[in-house]
């Protein structure tokens, strides 16, 4: 079950950025399983045709539907249509509505972060997350734990190799989902996955942190350290998305009029919600076992992605509001330790983060009725808590 879930959450991995990385899951992959390429598709098609059909003069035989009129099954959201589209011009649709919410800022000379165009402009700017680059002597300062957290790479090993492509098989086996039954659920998933890399690798590029084997070669990653800089955690920031909107989708399938926030539905050590933030926690504190992190990398791509998730579950559901965070730079340069429940309270404790729920401009009757309808159909996927 969760290799078969998987499958979506490879796909996201590669396809973060924009890139083609869905060609496995696509049918076009089984035609060549099954002993043949396009190119003889295509010829095969050719020879049926004139095998089959009389000769042709050029005239119509079909009468086209008339320009502009509205299809012949109403279709007010525009879903059906998404639903018929292919994968890659599927997903473009999609991301043209997402990424467009989100656009990332830079402000000279440490922080950044992303605005939401949905929330209350006149309130911070719209900004949704800001956050702030510790120097370099406090990243040096976690070297130490680096090492410390490397003595976990022998127990751990099996879990980093898999998850530098696929995080979703993770979050998949918490809720038993499986693929044929929650294809809209992973289709979300895959979507929240390629936004977080519209925000975070900008952010990664302004900020320019080393990473650790760049600062010791005796930090010695056991697999490839990715070329480009390490906070925040890209990996930290989609998992902590897709556990926040796994549990919106868990908890708030129709409008409640109370905010989402992850750190309410999570609170229990059997519930739903605290078991997707455990596995969020693991998929980046593995990072730093994998030496290619440090534990700081995890904490801002933990408030990238839980602000990023709780923006679309509220957004979405049809809240009024959501949180907005700003993660300002640790009063002291001790290293923090691998995350924990107790931990990651304090991460999302509104004492520790300028925490603040700002509105929605537009009523929920004028938002986006596509986006909605991909909850819609994704929520009745999902089982409850």
């Amino acid at each position: 079950m969760a290799g078969r879930a998987g499958r979506a959450g490879r796909a996201g991995r590669a396809g973060r950025a924009g890139r083609a990385g869905r060609a496995g899951r696509a049918g076009r992959a089984g035609r060549e399983d099954g002993g043949y390429d396009e190119a003889a598709l295509s010829s095969a098609l050719m020879t049926h045709r004139d095998g089959i059909l009389p000769y042709w003069n050029g005239s119509k035989n079909l009468t086209p539907r008339t320009l502009g009129a509205p299809p012949t099954l109403p279709d007010p959201t525009g879903f059906a249509r998404l639903a018929a589209l292919g994968w890659i011009p599927r997903e473009v649709v999609i991301d043209d509505r997402l990424f467009s919410r989100f656009p990332v800022f830079t402000t000279a000379p440490s922080t950044g972060g992303a605005r939401c165009t949905d929330l209350d402009q006149t309130v911070n700017g719209g900004k949704l997350v800001e956050v702030e680059r510790p120097g370099d002597t406090f990243f040096i300062a976690q070297l130490k734990e680096v090492r410390t957290d490397a003595d976990l790479r022998d127990d751990r090993m099996d879990e980093i190799l898999v998850q530098t492509e696929d995080i979703t098989s993770f979050f998949a086996s918490m809720l038993r989902l499986e693929l044929d039954d929650v294809r809209w659920t992973l289709e979300l998933l895959e979507a929240v996955v390629r936004l977080c890399g519209y925000v975070e690798f900008p952010l990664k590029f302004f900020f320019d942190v080393p990473r650790p084997s760049q600062l010791s070669t005796n930090a010695a990653p056991i697999i490839a350290t990715p070329g480009h800089g390490a906070w925040p955690s890209g990996h930290g920031t989609e998992a902590f998305a897709i556990a926040t909107v796994l549990a919106g989708l868990l908890h708030r399938k129709t409008a409640t009029g109370t905010t989402f926030q992850l750190r309410d539905v999570a609170v229990a050590a059997s519930a739903p919600g605290t078991m997707l933030l455990r596995t969020a926690m693991r998929i980046a504190d593995n990072r730093v076992v994998a030496g290619v992190h440090y534990p700081h990398d995890g904490v801002c791509g933990a408030i990238l992605g839980v602000a990023i998730g709780q923006a679309l579950v509220n957004y979405l559901s049809g809240e009024d509001k959501t949180h907005t965070y700003t993660l300002a730079v640790p009063l002291d340069t001790s290293s923090e330790a691998l995350m924990s429940p107790g931990t990651l309270s304090a991460i999302l404790d509104p004492a520790r983060l300028g925490n603040a729920e700002v509105a929605f401009t537009e009523p929920v009757a004028n938002r986006d009725s596509l986006l909605r309808s991909l909850w819609i159909k994704a929520a009745a996927e999902v089982s409850g808590p």
